[in-house]
């Protein structure tokens, strides 16, 4: 799952700014905890302004009501017309404000309509697209049970030719060179749906090689039984036989430790100190009475090379990741975590980038943890689960595919951000052939969100903020950055362990 910092190449100049800014994306898209319904932030906004209205409209009536009731001056005897025109006035002023709300009433009972049938319009396409694609899978198991042989010697080929000397890896400079001149070839709505559609069908398509009936294809798909999941621990399962998505023991190393002053503010801050290279980063908060506090940061993938070597965020992470497997990623980040002196009471907050997404959503859903907050961006984690309540947002650009890789969003306890890196018409930067997925272009978005003005997107980011601010900002407190390194430990490789996510770190940590 590519990320990062930009390569110097692509550093910019002074007074030129080239990074992904965000005036090339579109508007936030927001889905509220709780919901399956998608609308703009603005929209959203829009809604918060005209409930706040009606509120206000509500109590000014009540007030008039009130002061109408003690004060009926027409009533005395011998009232001037002066008295009897005032109180004529207060009752056109509180029919006036009964009017105003019930028409903002109406105003929001529209809008979320309009929201609520525009929704259902998107939904119902999706869900034909969803029910085509899963045919077509279902069909398709004969056609490459066909094409098996064909696609076992071209498989074989191209990893013959993977052996053959590349001089100045020049092969592979022409397939990258190829990639950043075509930027669009996967960055965009119409790939990112291409994905989509595939890992929605992946469980008939599953099903269907292996010689399952149709009808019974769908009905194992539906239940969940195949799946992403599923396709994911068998590559896992298959691929050690060659040599490839072979786990190992890791451990850790402390790196860093030091005393810092400020908390981050806002999701562009918080992105901002999820690391690379040293892949994890953990904040301790203390305050004189309080019980100490955690925040932690995951970093992206460091390889994407399916042989797993000495670093855990790796391609196999990422496969087993998806299919809800112990990989060495998310083992590395407990040790981190255990030599950080985090206890399973302690609450923490979890920060991740792409693949650190990943980890930090296992973790927050793991039930190990005693989990305050999320935050995730270009995660591929819509397969995990979440506890109810838990604070925080899941931020994905839709013009991304690597979110989609782990199928559609299933859980809806966490609030939903999505935006699309690059609108229409504007040209796609060349520096990396994923651009929506890079760094600069999740931070364009994370400010986005920053600036966002319906209530469902500050309040999740308050709630965030306020998790590290109420500490650091007491009297005494003090703020401990640590940051860590996780290598793999190279032994006799075994097949990765296909059963549930186990919690407990090995007994192979190192920390100091």
């Amino acid at each position: 799952m590519a990320h990062g910092k930009l390569p110097p190449s692509f550093t910019a100049k002074p007074g030129v700014h080239r990074a992904t800014t965000p005036e090339m994306g579109g508007p936030l898209l927001v889905t509220p905890a709780g919901t399956t319904t998608v609308a703009t932030d603005a929209l959203h906004a829009h809604l918060d302004r005209l409930e706040t209205l009606g509120n206000d409209l509500a109590r000014e009536g009540r007030a008039l009501r009130a002061l109408r009731a003690e004060t009926p001056w027409s009533a005395a005897p011998g009232a001037p017309a002066a008295a009897r025109r005032s109180d004529a006035e207060l009752d056109a002023a509180h029919r006036s404000v009964e009017s105003a709300r019930h028409l903002s009433a109406r105003l929001v009972h529209a809008l979320r309509a309009a929201i609520t049938h525009y929704d259902d319009a998107e939904t119902a396409a999706l869900a034909r697209a969803d029910r085509w694609a899963a045919v077509l899978g279902a069909e398709s198991g004969p056609i490459l049970r066909a094409l098996l042989p064909s696609i076992a010697l071209l498989g074989g080929m191209a990893f013959l030719a993977s052996k053959l000397p590349d001089p100045g890896g020049a092969r592979a400079s022409a397939v990258r060179q190829f990639f950043l001149h075509h930027p669009g070839l996967i960055t965009g709505p119409a790939f990112v749906e291409n994905v989509r559609l595939f890992s929605q069908s992946l469980d008939e398509t599953t099903s269907s090689f292996l010689g399952v009936p149709a009808p019974l294809a769908f009905a194992l798909g539906a239940a969940g039984v195949t799946g992403v999941r599923t396709s994911a621990r068998g590559l896992l399962a298959v691929g050690p036989l060659v040599g490839l998505f072979r786990e190992a023991p890791v451990k850790v190393e402390r790196m860093s430790t030091a005393q810092i002053i400020h908390p981050p503010v806002g999701a562009a801050a918080r992105l901002d100190r999820v690391p690379e290279g040293d892949q994890v980063r953990i904040e301790k908060y203390e305050a004189p009475g309080e019980p100490i506090r955690f925040v932690v940061y995951v970093g992206p993938t460091e390889t994407f090379s399916p042989a797993a070597g000495h670093e855990p965020w790796d391609l196999t992470s990422n496969v087993g990741g998806v299919g809800g497997l112990d990989v060495g990623s998310f083992r590395a980040t407990e040790l981190a975590m255990h030599d950080a002196g985090i206890g399973a009471g302690d609450q923490v907050q979890f920060v991740g980038f792409s693949q650190g997404g990943l980890i930090a959503t296992m973790l927050a859903g793991s039930g190990q943890w005693n989990a305050a907050g999320l935050e995730t961006f270009g995660a591929p984690a819509g397969n995990i689960g979440l506890p109810e309540g838990l604070s925080g947002m899941a931020v994905r650009n839709t013009d991304d595919f690597i979110p989609l890789l782990a199928g559609p969003q299933l859980d809806h306890h966490l609030l939903q951000v999505e935006r699309r890196a690059f609108a229409e018409g504007t040209p796609l930067p060349s520096y990396h052939a994923a651009p929506a997925h890079q760094r600069d272009a999740y931070m364009a978005t994370a400010t986005a969100v920053d600036e966002a003005t319906s209530s469902a997107v500050r309040e999740q980011n308050a709630a965030l903020n306020s998790f590290t601010a109420d500490y650091a900002a007491r009297p005494g407190s003090t703020v401990t950055a640590m940051t860590y390194h996780g290598e793999r430990i190279p032994q006799t490789a075994t097949p990765l362990d296909l059963r549930e996510v186990t919690m407990q770190a090995p007994a192979t940590s190192s920390p100091r």
